[in-house]
């Protein structure tokens, strides 16, 4: 992770969202600085160059005029991370105060950017003030009937995530005093599927905070059994941790947990690999994804020879809406193919070199603006829009024998109930001169 941002750092310090571009993303750039800070505090070795050059750009960036409330919030986030670095922020949190104000008096009280002023005088030992700021964000916190909307880098689970977080690591007392109903709430979407890796992440850091704030009084007295198809019961052993994580057998037919404290325990399951029997139907909701394998002439193939190469052609769209920005299209290449790749540095269209290189070759009407070429899939991100749009590049055929091809996939990255999966397919693979 640390070698990808160092290639996506700019002069001034911030981060671009693919590369290091002159015109950095402002929230991912303070995110990223987040991630080195968080990861310096637990005895990563961050290179402190690039801690330098992104305080650098926070003290830039929180200083700049907010043009609305994310902006705004933004800025709230890298005075944050500032003050905890030991920097004296109360002239730009008044001034963001000022603003938040003028243009947004009823919003941001309640609003995440609350809880980033609020920690942050609380660092500066303004306690009165913090603990003021504090009660708008708590109380939304405490709320479970917030409607999904994402927008920016920020949700409902985004909010609360971060606000728990700022609570457990800065009003340890107002943490260990919440009630049981506010981390229902709190995981109430990921159980409904309602995250991406953005408020995966926060919600993580949210409850190692909470963990380190009420200590561990759940270690030792959890416990896990696995119930067999014959119904006797085998105890797994659990690691004296506040999060325990045990493997359990595929052949179980039930887990039972057990919980010796007062204090309510969540679990999660988690299984992967691949699907045995592929979907036989497509899924479009809100996105429609297309692929098909063609041959030299452009016509739809299912067989090929060694060393052969076809055309794969995706075509995507956004339905039921007019644009789905940052979606990622996942095309798993069938067994014994390997993508066909342009020598790396070669030059984009018309010459220019761009900030990043599509080694595929791409072709078509869809321009992604990043492609993640892997051993088994090719990654593409973009945005859809209503019109169908095209995207093919070039595999090559490396071993003989029946393969299936599973079904390309595409979702948004922030919006999961915005997805669709192609039909999965079959290819046959003959020996050269049969």
């Amino acid at each position: 992770a640390l070698a990808v941002l160092r290639t996506r750092q700019n002069a001034e310090g911030g981060f671009g969202t693919w590369t290091a571009s002159v015109q950095a993303d402002e929230f991912a750039s303070v995110y990223a600085i987040h991630l080195l800070l968080e990861a310096r505090e637990r005895g990563e070795n961050v290179p402190f160059d690039m801690v330098q050059r992104g305080l650098v750009y926070l003290q830039q960036l929180a200083t700049s005029p907010a043009r609305d409330l994310p902006t705004a919030r933004a800025r709230a986030y890298a005075a944050y991370l500032l003050t905890r670095q030991g920097a004296i922020t109360a002239p730009m949190l008044a001034s963001l105060r000022d603003t938040l104000d003028a243009n947004h008096p009823k919003e941001w009280p309640h609003d995440l950017v609350a809880a980033y002023l609020a920690a942050s005088y609380q660092l500066l030992k303004q306690e009165r003030l913090a603990a003021g700021l504090i009660d708008g964000p708590l109380e939304r916190l405490t709320r479970a009937d917030t409607p999904y909307r994402y927008e920016h880098y920020y949700d409902p689970l985004v909010r609360d995530a971060q606000t728990l977080y700022l609570v457990a690591r800065h009003f340890r007392a107002r943490a260990q005093s919440l009630p049981a109903s506010t981390l229902a709430a709190l995981v109430t979407p990921i159980r409904e599927g309602r995250f991406h890796t953005l408020s995966a992440a926060y919600t993580i850091l949210a409850l190692d905070a909470y963990a380190t704030a009420v200590g561990s009084a759940a270690i030792g007295k959890l416990s896990i059994a696995e119930i067999g198809p014959d119904g006797n019961a085998t105890p797994l052993g659990l690691p004296d941790h506040v999060m325990p994580r045990v493997p359990f057998s595929p052949d179980a037919a039930k887990l039972r947990f057990g919980n010796a404290t007062n204090l309510t325990t969540f679990y999660a399951v988690t299984e992967a690999g691949f699907d045995r029997v592929p979907p036989d139907k497509e899924l479009k909701a809100g996105l429609e994804v297309l692929r098909e394998y063609l041959d030299m002439t452009g016509q739809p193939v299912t067989a090929t020879r060694v060393g052969d190469e076809l055309t794969v052609r995706l075509r995507v769209r956004a339905i039921d809406r007019t644009v789905v920005s940052s979606v990622a299209l996942v095309d798993l290449l069938p067994g014994g193919f390997e993508p066909v790749l342009a020598p790396s540095g070669a030059d984009g269209e018309g010459g220019v070199k761009p900030g990043w290189t599509d080694r595929l070759g791409r072709s078509g009407s869809w321009r992604p603006v990043f492609a993640d070429i892997r051993e088994d899939r090719v990654v593409l991100y973009g945005t859809a829009g209503a019109d169908v749009t095209e995207y093919t590049y070039r595999i090559k055929a490396t071993n003989a024998g029946r393969f299936v091809a599973p079904p390309a996939y595409a979702e948004s990255l922030y919006e999961r109930a915005v997805r669709a999966r192609s039909l999965p397919g079959r290819l046959t693979v003959e020996r050269p001169g049969k």
